[in-house]
């Protein structure tokens, strides 16, 4: 009778008969590869090739999982995968049905870094409202540039005190914005009246649109600041040089001692500026 006899190296028969996970750890370690290494290479965090070395497959998500990180970890370290997976049954815990039922082969499987993702997406999202939030206030405020603002009513009331006796306002007779024109209340003191310079200059308007306008005299003094509602005037007196600014000019006609003025000539993006000798 032949007889049969092993002629591989006591090392190679002892390694064969060893564990699954002894197995993988002696050819990492005869092949000079770290765990670190075998991760990188394998899309596997450290602990996860730990864990299939150390045999605690409990750790790892479940049998369809552990037979493919080891039949990957095999064909990396060139062993028989099919034999190192057929050498682990019995020894892998049990798994949900739903697991069992869709076994797939060689997929690649994602790091424990991965599912980090819900705390990229809150930051994206925190980043989106904080641009959202930004060009609401930019919009914000490159309108209120663009457009003149309305006076608000303490102003409106400081105005009203400066006015100028001979100012007044012909036309139809409309009710003023509460923002723009509030009423001086009854207890305030009374407004003195101006008085008469001989150098003063008188300004016509006739309002046609909706406009803002605004003057200072010599004193740059504002002696009118108000929104004009469209078919009304308003006569201003005061001293020269006389700084001016109207908002929609082009609704609007102005004379300046007599003679009329072309704000056409002044204005940019709607506002006339201008000062008159």
């Amino acid at each position: 009778m032949t007889e049969v006899h092993d002629i591989r190296s006591p090392a190679s028969a002892a390694s064969d008969s060893a564990a699954p996970n002894v197995r993988l750890s002696q050819a990492r370690q005869a092949q000079n590869l770290t765990t670190a290494e075998v991760a990188r290479r394998l899309k596997l965090s450290v602990w996860q090739v730990e864990a299939l070395e150390s045999g605690q497959y409990q750790q790892l998500p479940g049998p369809v999982f552990v037979r493919g990180f080891i039949r990957n970890y095999a064909r990396l370290l060139k062993l028989d995968p099919e034999e190192l997976v057929q050498s682990i049954t019995g020894l892998l815990p049990e798994a949900p049905l739903h697991l069992e039922s869709s076994e797939a082969r060689d997929i690649p499987f994602p790091a424990a870094e991965t599912r980090r993702w819900p705390r990229y997406a809150v930051a994206a999202g925190v980043v989106v409202a904080m641009l959202a939030v930004y060009e609401f206030y930019f919009s914000e405020e490159r309108a209120s540039v663009e457009t003149p603002p309305a006076a608000p009513a303490r102003k409106a009331r400081e105005t009203a005190a400066k006015l100028p006796a001979a100012s007044a306002e012909t036309g139809p007779k409309t009710a003023a914005p509460a923002s723009v024109s509030a009423p001086v209340p009854a207890s305030a003191a009374p407004v003195r009246e101006r008085v008469a310079h001989p150098d003063d200059r008188e300004l016509r308007f006739v309002f046609e649109e909706e406009s803002w306008v605004e003057i200072r005299d010599r004193n740059d003094q504002t002696i009118f600041s108000q929104l004009n509602r469209a078919g009304t005037t308003r006569r201003v007196i005061g001293l020269p040089p006389l700084h001016i600014v109207v908002g929609n000019s082009q609704g609007v006609r102005m004379t300046y001692a007599g003679r009329e003025i072309d704000l056409a000539r002044h204005t940019k993006i709607d506002v006339a500026r201008l000062t008159l000798e």
